[in-house]
């Protein structure tokens, strides 16, 4: 057919000989179908190549936009089939249904037949002209299910209620636990809180020394020039990102730049600007750049809850991947990144179901908070989530840049639209289900954000979604521990639980500490403690010196802007005082507004600085 194809649309003007032979190259290198191949190089435009292939199969073309399908026949059972398949009735015409498709194949004749005997006939239509129909058709349903596809089949795993009764009653009971003892013995109740937060707090500190320090042991590294060689680009799947944006019109160029430069066959690429149908402003933007073809423009209604798990859970409705991955409007990822995720899945156990690759910014010396942000994504993607791999405790995914088998997440429920930090929540019900989550050696820069306000705002966006993994996957513990272990049980309440609530208590213990050693305990038969007083001294210099050296580890390893980064390592256990004041945020909506998804402006860096850091690639097998 690919012969034919091209000698088709040469006849028809839509293509020059030159093109047609450079197209051929490229399919016999990717694999992938001529058509495929000339619309992902942006050589024509859909309608140009479903012309020419109802040409070759001496078949009718219909523009469904304009000829509207006869609603009677269309069956919401049958929706997951007619995105799957790109196919859908038509009408019907003397007893025969019209069945309009993108392509005359195999699978689509069997279900034709299946479904309409041998009362049926095939014309030809655009994917754009089912993707469009489907939504007008059936919007209410895909709506439901972006929102909903987690609630109907595990609700227990779901955000979408915050606390469960049973919950509630023992936070219920708890609060009037202190409340009588406030009353009856305030200096006990005092004395109480504080050996409890001192101990938390203690346990939290030294179980990230262990996890930094077991992350920063060398591991087994690849040779990627010598892997990606042997990797044949005919065998490589079609690959879907999905790229959610709200009111980012300023970062679209850019972002367009950014997934052009993927080293990756664009015919085997199915991309997904996913935007919110209400935001005219980056919608025009986007019809404006007029990207190429295998950039599909995915508009979400609006809806509550109003988030990104939920415009994503959207798109996936038409996502034709084998893996699906996340990158935000303001990424910057490593070119290879999709290769070498391949590479990972296919030499990997079959249990690897998800890859994170490492985070980190490219405007991290704009001022000192982008310093200190830059120095906290070190410590986590470059340290911290090796180290909880290697112990066998679950990963809080990061927001973008990981890679997940599409048939998986669809099996689990997709993400949960309902929490505000969605990748943490995958994290945790990936690691449930016996799949494993490991690093990926490759990196995505972001944009840090440059203001005070902007960085409240997403650090309480996280802090909240923490809270709300963490009573969702606290309703039923023991159900939990027997499906993480205790080492994931143990690892998930000191990296999903506790911090938090480190966070909430820091500014009482300390406040309590000094007030008791100062003036308190003078006022009362009750004496503070030797150890406890003792206690207090050790919490804080643990905690300064376990964030001095995470920090000072991690600022030593860049090669730009070091002089400041290491000043900011100094600095940087102050800088976490911020996150007390985010977290008393998240707390407050947590209560008021759980679902709320407090927007990032991006686009505001002053430039992309140059990033790197001295260190070997670092790669776990699993």
């Amino acid at each position: 057919m690919h012969t034919l194809l091209g000698e088709i649309l040469k006849s028809q003007n839509r293509l020059t000989q030159a093109q047609l032979e450079e197209a051929l190259q490229m399919q016999a290198r990717s694999g992938a179908r001529l058509g495929d191949v000339l619309v992902g190089e942006g050589m024509i435009g859909h309608y140009a190549l479903h012309h020419a292939v109802a040409e070759h199969y001496r078949l009718p073309f219909v523009n469904l936009l304009e000829e509207k399908p006869d609603s009677a026949l269309l069956s919401q059972d049958r929706l997951d089939d007619y995105l799957r398949l790109r196919a859908l009735p038509y009408k019907r015409e003397d007893n025969i249904t019209l069945i309009a498709v993108c392509d005359r194949n195999e699978q689509v004749m069997q279900w034709a037949s299946k479904y309409y005997g041998k009362n049926y006939r095939f014309v030809i239509t655009s994917p754009i002209d089912i993707r469009r129909v489907v939504e007008e058709y059936f919007s209410s349903q895909l709506e439901l299910g972006s929102r909903l596809s987690l609630w109907n089949k595990q609700p227990e795993d779901s955000a979408r209620v915050t606390m469960y009764p049973a919950q509630k009653k023992i936070f219920l009971a708890l609060m009037a636990f202190f409340a009588l003892t406030l009353a009856v013995h305030p200096v006990l109740a005092a004395l109480g809180i504080l050996i409890f937060c001192h101990v938390a707090y203690a346990i939290t500190m030294l179980f990230k020394c262990v996890v930094f320090q077991v992350g920063t042991q060398p591991q087994p590294s690849i040779n990627w020039t010598q892997a990606l060689m042997k990797l044949d680009e005919r065998t490589l799947p079609v690959y879907t990102i999905l790229v959610p944006m709200y009111r980012e019109a300023s970062t679209l160029p850019k972002m367009l730049e950014n997934m052009y430069k993927l080293d990756y066959p664009f015919s085997k690429l199915d991309i997904k600007l996913v935007l919110e149908a209400d935001d005219t402003e980056t919608l025009e933007a986007a019809y404006k750049l007029r990207p190429n073809y295998q950039f599909d423009i995915v508009r979400v209604p609006p809806s509550n809850p109003r988030t990104k798990p939920k415009a994503c859970n959207y798109a996936l409705r038409f996502a034709r991947g084998e893996y699906v991955t996340v990158f935000d409007a303001d990424d910057c990822p490593d070119p290879l990144q999709l290769k070498k995720a391949v590479h990972m899945f296919r030499t990997q156990s079959k249990d690897v179901a998800c890859l994170q690759a490492r985070l980190n910014y490219y405007n991290f010396n704009d001022n000192w908070l982008t310093r200190f942000f830059s120095l906290e994504y070190t410590i986590l993607f470059s340290f911290m989530l090796y180290g909880l791999q290697r112990l066998g405790i679950p990963l809080p995914l990061g927001g973008t840049s990981n890679h997940i088998s599409l048939e998986k997440l669809r099996s689990l429920g997709e993400w949960d639209p309902f929490n505000v930090t969605e990748d943490a929540d995958l994290g945790t019900r990936l690691a449930a289900r016996g799949y494993k989550t490991i690093m990926l050696d490759s990196y995505t820069l972001e944009e840090a954000p440059v203001s005070f306000g902007a960085w409240i705002r997403q650090r309480s966006r996280w802090i909240k979604g923490y809270m709300q993994t963490w009573l969702v996957h606290m309703r039923h513990p023991v159900r939990l521990y027997q499906t993480l272990g205790l080492r994931g049980f143990i690892g998930f309440q000191f990296f999903i639980g506790f911090p938090s609530f480190a966070f909430l208590t820091a500014p009482l213990i300390w406040a309590l500490s000094l007030l008791w050693v100062g003036k308190l305990a003078s006022l009362h038969d009750i004496p503070f403690p030797a150890w406890l007083a003792l206690l207090t001294v050790f919490n804080l210099a643990l905690n300064m010196l376990t964030h001095w050296y995470c920090s000072l580890y991690c600022a030593r390893l860049y090669r730009v802007g070091r002089r400041t980064i290491i000043t900011a390592g100094m600095l940087y256990p102050f800088y976490l005082v911020l996150h007390s004041i985010a977290s008393y945020k998240a707390l407050w909506q947590l209560f008021v507004k759980p679902h709320f998804w407090e927007k990032t402006t991006h686009g505001l860096a002053r430039g992309m600085q140059q990033f790197s850091l001295k260190m070997e690639p670092q790669e776990n097998p699993a």
